[in-house]
This record gives C-alpha cells, structure tokens and sequence, in this order.
C-alpha cells in the first residue's frame, strides 16, 4: 500500500490548504480525499500536478522505493532498539543526527513515519507529553485512518511502540496500552525484546489490579530469560521485581521479600540496571517491615531512602520514571506524618520535572493539601481538599483514593460536619 497519501496530506495540512484549493483542475475532491486516505493510487503525472500546487519539489512525491538508502532505516531499528531496552539518551543523540542531517520528505514515507513514530516514543517514554503531541499532531495523525497492518513490518513496530507508551504513560488507558505490546510481540522473535514487552503488559495489568494475568506474563519473561547466555540475564532484575510487586499486593509476603532480596543480590552483577530499581526495591522492603509490625524500623528505612534521594538531586544525578513513583509515594506518607519540610523537598524535585504522568499529579495536589491540614489553615485544607475530591475517582491508584476520602472524611466528621463526611465514603 502506498503512504504517499499520507505525506501529501500532512503537507496540505501544514501549509493549510484544504482539499479543494489542492485539487482544483487536477482531480476531484474526493479522489484527492482517497489518495490521502490510502484508498486510491495516484498517477506520477497526478503528484507531480499535486507537488506543484503544494509548492514542493517533485521528488518528494515521486520518491522510488529502489533509490532509497536504507542506510537510514537500519539506524531506525538501532534507534528502536534503544527505545525498547530504556536506552533514551542513545535515542535521543542518534534521532538528533538524523533531524541535522537527513531531510526526510526525500526517503520513503514509511521511513518518515517511522522516525516520527520513534521521536513521539522517545518523547512519551521520557515524559515530555507536548512534544510527543505535537509531533503526533503533525505527522502521525492522519496515519490513524490507515490500516496499521498494511504498513511494512518495521513501521508496525515502531507505530506499535510509540502508541504502547503513549496510552502507558500519557492517556493511561492501561488496556489499550497491552492491546499494542501484545501486537509487538507478534512481529518479533527476540527474546530479549519479548521479554521487555511481556514485562511492560505485565505492569499495565498490575496497574489495574489485575494480578493472575499480570504473573501470567512476568513467568513468560521469566522463562524466556532462562534461554539467554549468561552474563546477558540482567533483566531477571525486572523480573524479581514484578514478581516481588505482586506477591506484596496479594499478601504473601514472604515470597515478595524473597525476590526482592534476591534482586538486590543481583545489582553488584548488573550495575546498569540498579539505577532503574533501587528506589523501588527499597521502598516495597521498608512497607514489608510495616506489615510485619516493625513501624520504627520502617520509618528508619524511609527517611533513609529520603536521604539517598536528595543526595541523588545534590550530584545532579537523573532521576528515572521509576524514581518519581517512590518520591510521591515517600511524599504522601510524609505529608500524612506532617513532615512538612522533607514534603517540601520532594516537591520541589517533582516540581523540575518538566511534565508529569497525570496520575501523579493526584500525588501531589494531596501532599500540598495536607500541608494546609498540618499548618492548621483549615480553610485552605477543605477548600483544595474539596477541588481534589471532585476528580479524584480519576485516578488509576484504589488505594490513593481510598487514603484521600478516608482522611476527607475523618476531618469533615471531626468539624461535625457529619453529612458530608458520609457523603465522601458513600
């Protein structure tokens, strides 16, 4: 299937001209309509009419399948190689060179497409919503109308990952989320990439609470690990991880302390991938020593890990997704203790984030409404206490909205405001 239609479209649309001023005295309106949308096979004599309408140089519409430098597309699955194994910087500096170097509208428009798909990735996975938005606004949208399974298999990858990541991360919609991962592990037979799509459709089912499907995955990524040579088994990390994760939510706690200590064992042997879950294996070891009873031993272990955390922003040291998932959990727990300077703290470092995963904006807007609570503005805590309540059942987190009704309540109850106490829980 052709995709010019598509770059003919995002042309149109940039230099904003509608269907009718392009086509006027060259075709219909609707066979222009058909061209963009893939349906109909335009003539070279119908581009090179449609090129200079557009004011564009005719090549860029009559680019030849066997003239492309396919160069370019091997340094694409380099780049998705990257993108898959968490290596943004390395994507980053090689989309970077291509953007300086290679004009695109000359390739192929699926490797035009792809580049972007793999930009809009790169931008999701590292949290930088806007940008991935506009460059979907731009480039990818129209490809929505087109039938993904007609594209040439490396532009479903990258088309595929970029919309996993995008409704991971962005939209939340943690189901559609596993609907493309699951569409990943169809075009690939590498372990190593099936086992990070297994784990990522593991995550999004432990996201919504879905915990057999979610060890039903993590075992897949498990066995296939067991199959790689050894000294490339660093993503048993993961793994552990998970398995740990859902063993704790399930309550067998035991197990779960068991994998994590386990994971812990393994960073000396793979230092690259402790970064990613120190913070987290810590955290879920200190609640484990809360659900065993030893509450000093927890707060111990909290205000240790608080300590490594702006110890790791004083160094200018990166923080990763991971990172902020602990830091917001550590500032609700302090913000509940009214720990309000070490609260403050972790604010400010969620606050340099340039742009924030929706859900833990709820995080946040809690910890700064409890600030009210403890430095008795009463007013202010039941004004903003009062705005997060209307959009908290928005959050993809049960127990965060069970912990901001629950503490709603009790100080609605406590002022004798009795009704509307009822009223939050009901």
């Amino acid at each position: 299937m052709s995709l010019i239609g598509i770059r003919i479209k995002n042309i149109r649309k940039e230099k904003q001209q509608t269907l009718k001023e392009v086509s006027q005295g060259i075709i219909s309106i609707p066979y222009l309509a058909n061209i963009e949308n893939g349906v109909k096979t335009a003539s070279i004599e119908t581009l090179i009419h449609i090129a200079n309408r557009l004011e564009i140089p005719e090549e860029v519409l009559l680019v030849a399948e066997e003239k492309t430098d396919f160069s370019i597309l091997q340094e694409l699955n380099s780049i998705f190689e990257a993108l898959v194994f968490s290596n943004t910087m390395e994507a980053e500096q090689k989309l970077n060179n291509i953007t300086e170097n290679v004009d695109l509208r000359y390739e192929l428009p699926a490797i035009e497409l792809g580049f972007y798909c793999l930009q809009a990735g790169l931008y999701y996975k590292t949290w930088k919503f806007s940008k991935a938005e506009e460059i979907e606004r731009k480039h990818l949208n129209n490809v929505a109308k087109h039938s993904a399974e007609t594209f040439p298999t490396y532009l479903q990858s990258f088309y595929y990952y970029c919309q996993g990541v995008k409704n991971a991360h962005a939209t939340c919609n943690y189901s559609l989320s596993r609907k493309y991962w699951k569409k990943s592990i169809e075009l690939t037979t590498k372990p190593d990439f099936l086992v990070v799509f297994n784990s990522y459709i593991c995550t999004y089912y432990i996201c919504e609470s879905k915990y057999e499907p979610a060890l039903k995955y993590v075992a897949k990524a498990a066995d296939l690990i067991q199959t790689f040579e050894s000294g490339k088994q660093e993503r048993i990390i993961s793994v552990l991880y998970f398995y740990g994760y859902i063993y704790f939510q399930i309550g067998f706690m035991k197990e779960a302390k068991n994998k994590f200590e386990q994971a812990m064992i393994y960073f000396s042997e793979y230092p690259k991938a402790a970064p990613i879950y120190y913070f987290l294996i810590q955290f879920k070891l200190a609640e484990i020593q809360q659900l065993e009873g030893n509450e000093e031993v927890f707060n111990e272990k909290l205000m240790t890990l608080y300590n490594e955390i702006v110890a790791h922003k004083a160094l200018n040291i990166e923080f990763n997704n991971n990172d902020f998932l602990v830091i917001t959990e550590l500032m609700v727990i302090f913000a509940e203790q009214g720990l309000i300077s070490e609260v403050n703290e972790l604010i400010n470092i969620m606050n340099d984030i340039e742009e924030h995963v929706m859900e833990l904006d709820f995080f946040i807007e809690y910890a700064e409404t409890l600030q009210f609570y403890h430095q008795n503005q009463q007013t202010s805590y039941e004004e903003k206490m009062l705005q997060l309540l209307k959009k908290i059942n928005n959050s993809n987190d049960p127990a965060l909205i069970n912990r901001v009704k629950k503490h709603a309540s009790k100080h609605f109850a406590n002022s004798t405001k009795y009704k509307m106490a009822y009223d939050i829980l009901s």
